[in-house]
């Protein structure tokens, strides 16, 4: 019979290799008799062992325990990271599947993990828990990139949720993802910039919409949301050059017209902006952005050339005064009929479009076409 210290001593000329191994087979029966909270605890100890941890069964065991864990309610509540270890066990068994060969027995963990994500993300969604949602549908989208597949709408949904949790640089990395594969473009790039905007960082924001437009030149949306990132710096010289540049590029491009006409305006140089309106709207003769602000522009000049008329009045003007005022009254009402038809063609694009309906009630009025302002203005009451 061996004494105790006999014992002892073989057990300590065991190779560590073979306790790492009881290891995995117990957490294999652990979990084929479903109980995954035991079977987690002995392959967590199994892949501590260097013998272990190089082997693909390992690492594939790992994943299946973790992901029946995720599939049971009440145990998924007390293991609540237990998808994310499913997903770094299967990269890792990946990895050393070097010949794949059984890539196959892990699909079908991975597939049903991606759906226990997905469906996971969307409850911590509803329960306004925003950024474990986004988490939830990261895990999603990369164990469906197991599969060879991607799940752009689980990359979009993680993007909206870390934006609501204001994790703003994970949204931002997300929505630049779904660029990647073009899904949801080029709106995406355009809350990415949005985000950088609101974040401070203007310089990020101009270099995410002028990337994107490079993909989507025509792009309005982007082309207005960099100009307004100008205007608001109040940097129009910058605005300036560069739409010309962009327009120069791409001169049958009616939205870089319209922009640099707005530009122009908010320079003041009214000459430029009729031209750059009037190309625009060469291009494109029912644009409505375009029609309206060469309408109001003509408008402005007319309202600007009354009022200096009326600034002169007084009871005893000099022939030349008055001959002064009167050439400013016809050149205002003149300018007001300079204006109607491109209102006219605004309102005809958009017919409910209020500004549009009251300008024309204004010249209307004006220049004595009472029966149209009439009309405009019972319009304006029914929308009012």
């Amino acid at each position: 019979m061996l004494n105790i210290k006999s014992i002892v001593a073989i057990m300590a000329m065991l190779p560590m290799g073979l306790f790492a191994q009881k290891d995995v087979v117990s957490a294999y029966n652990a979990n084929q008799d479903g109980d995954y909270l035991k079977a987690a605890e002995f392959i967590d100890q199994a892949i501590l062992d260097e013998k272990a941890n190089v082997k693909e069964k390992t690492w594939r065991y790992r994943g299946n325990i973790y992901t029946n864990l995720a599939s049971d309610s009440t145990l998924y509540a007390q293991v609540p990271d237990a998808l994310e270890k499913a997903a770094a066990s299967f990269v890792k068994a990946d990895e050393l599947d070097v010949k794949q060969r059984y890539s196959s027995e892990r699909m079908a963990d991975i597939a049903r993990g991606a759906t226990i994500a997905g469906n996971s993300g969307i409850s911590y969604f509803n329960s306004g828990v925003y950024g474990r949602a986004g988490e939830l549908f990261v895990t999603a989208s990369e164990m469906t990139m197991m599969l060879g597949a991607v799940d752009t709408m689980a990359i979009f949904n993680s993007a909206l949720c870390f934006e609501k949790a204001s994790m703003y640089d994970r949204a931002v990395d997300q929505y630049m993802m779904c660029g990647g594969y073009g899904y949801q473009v080029p709106d995406v790039f355009l809350f990415a910039a949005n985000i950088q905007k609101m974040e401070g960082d203007t310089a990020k924001a101009l270099t995410t919409l002028q990337n994107a437009r490079q993909d989507f030149p025509r792009e309005q949306a982007l082309i207005i949301e960099e100009l307004n990132i100008y205007l608001v710096a109040g940097q129009f010289e910058l605005a300036k050059e560069n739409l010309m540049l962009a327009a120069e590029q791409d001169p049958t491009n009616e939205i870089l017209w319209f922009s640099l006409g707005s530009v122009y305006d908010n320079l003041e140089m009214q000459d430029e902006a009729v031209e750059a309106y009037a190309k625009s709207l060469g291009i494109k003769a029912d644009y409505f952005d375009a029609n309206y602000n060469l309408g109001a522009l003509y408008f402005n000049m007319a309202v600007q050339m009354v009022n200096e008329a009326n600034d002169m009045w007084k009871p005893r003007m000099s022939k030349d005064e008055a001959t002064k005022q009167k050439e400013l009254e016809d050149g205002g009402k003149a300018m007001f009929s300079t204006a109607l038809p491109y209102l006219e063609k605004a309102l005809e694009v958009e017919p409910e479009d209020r500004e549009t309906l009251r300008s024309l009630r204004d010249i209307y009025a004006r220049v004595g076409m009472d029966e149209k302002m009439l009309e405009v203005s019972a319009k304006l009451k029914t929308l009012e």
